[in-house]
């Protein structure tokens, strides 16, 4: 009897071993195929760059620095066209396999390898492309190279959850999304974002340059322009007069500004600073620079004439103190009658020829001249408070006080004074500019600061 029960209970002991062996491979093929499943549909996922459907459907806390990190990653806001195009490029290039054969589960966790392949783009962008098109097509074209991610799942309620979604390991797929896109830009494209209906910017009157001490353009740009900054792509001037080179202007940045300005004075033409430029044909050059050479973006030409002064017995041809910097003239039969000018030392508030200080009661810029029965004139104020290019044309769209003036003799001789009565003056620019008597045609423009 003992040994039969001996026996009884060895057999009873191999087929409980026996059942539990056959229950252990039923789950373990079940959950491998269940994982096997999910790994599928988190490649799919993955592939598709949803971040929000990558989270939902994983273990990962959507308030968490992971979440954040890949909602952040796959984030489009802020992203350009080109780049863009170019993610959907490389996602249309991925592709996955689940590689069944490396499956491994422990205690309700389980790991298996996702092996995926998609286009080489860091090869592609080693290349210089002028379209958006030739990238896609290039990426389309490239060679693939394989990225493995092992997924990890848990299992919750029967359900296989992907656990190490939003992981450094997990975010490598998407390391694209951080590639920079930056299209080599060429002399057309460049040409392209210039604004022809505001670029005729000759500081010029009537087309010419008239007894002038600077030769000035101005290139306005579309603000498209500010991205290229970053690219460091460098423009210059060259500045030709009857045919020949006779000054190159500095770098300019790009995008720096939506404007660039070509200007050249006298003193860098290696004239006297109160000289007036030479008579004759000059002609502005606007450059790209290139590693494969400098590319000419556009050009433009204007005549400079230089008149005799007129017999008087008096000289008032020469360039006067602060011309060409504070104060220019633009109308040239005016300029030849004008002795001196300046800003006035009201209220004893100026600190410098241009400057004055916050107490300033009333501006006044004073122009002598050698005529009484010269014209009345209109003038208009206009107020800054930044000192950029850009700024100060914008301010003069809209004027703050509008007025007229006449010559009047005083002990020291003939003047108009251009009076602008303030409560209280603003630190900024103040700009002062005259015109032919209800005409826009400009005499004078000239600018004083209050600090």
């Amino acid at each position: 009897m003992k040994t039969k029960f001996y026996k009884k209970a060895l057999s009873a002991v191999l087929t409980c071993a026996v059942l539990l062996s056959l229950t252990g491979c039923i789950e373990f093929d079940g959950g491998k195929k269940a994982v096997i499943e999910a790994a599928g549909v988190l490649a799919e996922n993955m592939a598709s760059a949803d971040a929000a459907t990558l989270i939902k459907n994983s273990s990962l806390d959507k308030k968490s620095k992971d979440a954040a990190a890949l909602t952040d990653i796959l984030n489009l806001d802020g992203k350009s066209d080109e780049e863009k195009a170019f993610y959907e490029a490389v996602e249309k290039t991925i592709e996955y396999e689940v590689d069944e054969e490396s499956f491994s589960s422990k205690k309700g966790q389980a790991t298996i390898d996702i092996i995926f392949t998609m286009a080489d783009y860091e090869e592609v962008l080693k290349e210089k492309f002028t379209k958006i098109d030739d990238l896609k097509d290039a990426v389309k074209k490239a060679d693939t190279k394989e990225i493995k991610f092992t997924a990890e799942f848990i299992k919750e309620d029967k359900e296989w959850v992907a656990d190490n979604v939003g992981s450094k390991k997990f975010l490598k797929i998407y390391d694209y999304r951080t590639a920079k896109v930056d299209l080599a830009l060429t002399a057309d494209m460049v040409k392209g974002f210039i604004d022809k209906n505001m670029s005729s910017f000759w500081l010029a009157e009537g087309g010419k340059y008239v007894d002038t001490i600077f030769i000035e353009y101005s290139y306005y740009f579309d603000s498209a322009v500010v991205d290229y900054k970053d690219r460091g792509v460098k423009l210059y001037f060259k500045l030709s007069k009857d045919g020949n080179e006779v000054f190159t202007g500095e770098d300019q940045i790009l995008g720096d500004s939506t404007i660039v300005t070509c200007k050249v004075s006298n003193e860098q033409l290696g004239l006297n600073k109160t000289a007036f430029l030479d008579a004759g044909s000059y002609k502005i050059d606007l450059y790209m620079k290139g590693d494969a050479g400098d590319e000419l973006i556009d050009t433009v030409s204007i005549n400079v004439e230089k008149t005799p002064p007129k017999n008087t017995g008096k000289n008032n041809s020469g360039a006067l103190p602060g011309e060409g910097s504070y104060f220019t003239f633009r109308n040239a039969e005016f300029r030849q009658h004008v002795k001196a000018c300046g800003w006035l030392n009201n209220d004893n508030c100026k600190t410098s020829a241009n400057t004055y200080n916050k107490n300033v009661k009333k501006l006044t810029f004073s122009i002598q001249v050698d005529d009484l029965n010269m014209a009345e004139v209109d003038y208009k104020y206009y107020y800054s408070d930044k000192t950029d290019s850009d700024s100060l044309k914008n301010a003069m769209k809209n004027a703050i006080y509008t007025g007229s003036a006449k010559p009047k003799k005083f002990t020291e001789g003939i003047f108009y004074d251009f009076d602008y009565q303030v409560d209280q003056a603003k630190l900024g620019i103040y700009l002062v500019a005259i015109y032919e008597k209800g005409t826009n045609n400009l005499i004078c423009l000239a600018y004083v600061g209050v600090s």
